[in-house]
């Protein structure tokens, strides 16, 4: 092979390594996004969760009021 062969293979692969690290630079961004959406999903759980056990002690004491008004059978 000639110099001016081993030239462009030297080339390409200097372009290929080029990408290959930017590549791995939107990997990592990409990993730091979905860390930083999978705690705010948590976060949406654990509130939904909040609200839910409200809900059910809200359904509990009107139970109770329905009960003590006479409005269902105990």
């Amino acid at each position: 092979m000639s110099d001016a062969d081993y030239s462009l293979m030297l080339d390409i692969l200097r372009k290929l390594q080029a990408q290959q690290g930017d590549m791995l630079l939107r990997l990592g961004s990409l990993e730091e996004s979905s860390a930083s959406m999978s705690g705010r999903i948590a976060g949406i759980e654990a509130g939904l969760a909040g609200v839910n056990k409200r809900l059910d002690r809200f359904d509990h004491r009107l139970d109770r009021i329905e009960t003590r008004l006479g409005l269902i059978e105990a």
